[in-house]
């Protein structure tokens, strides 16, 4: 049973990492984000980290910002998980933990067909802008709640 766990440790914070590391295809040296922003603002009570794991194995992640923005940073699922409503548990789960049901987003251009009917049609996020070159030359980033 895949259980979803607050991370309230650098053990646990830095855990990710390696999964994080794949979204570097989409988000230009993320690992370096996510050591230098993310890690910093989970401990400031800013930021927010969401682990499913099965056992000991990292399923999916989810990343979340509180403060002057409510932002949905990132909803990671392992390949050998995904279509299981684990991404569904964990989106729920973080707009629970950011006390905002419309937060901030941005998808890149290649997920986007992946999540816009869901953000749409289940959670009313509202598609606000399409931004070219945002994180990568020449690509399209979709955001959504003012994001």
């Amino acid at each position: 049973m895949i259980q979803l766990d607050n991370a309230t440790s650098f053990t646990s914070a830095f855990s990710v990492l390696t999964f994080i590391e794949t979204l570097d295809a989409f988000y230009t040296d993320v690992s370096y984000w996510y050591v230098n922003r993310v890690i910093p603002g989970l401990f400031m009570g800013d930021d927010r980290l969401i682990i499913a794991r099965d056992n000991q194995r990292i399923a999916g992640v989810a990343l979340g910002k509180r403060g002057d923005e409510s932002k949905l940073r990132c909803i990671r699922v392992h390949p050998d998980y995904q279509n299981s409503g684990l991404g569904v548990r964990l989106i729920d789960a973080m707009l629970d933990q950011l006390e905002d049901s419309k937060p901030g987003v941005t998808v890149a251009e290649e997920l986007f067909h992946r999540y816009s009917r869901m953000f749409i049609t289940r959670y009313g996020f509202a598609l606000t802008a399409v931004t070219k070159g945002r994180y990568r030359p020449r690509k399209l980033e979709y955001g959504y709640n003012g994001a």
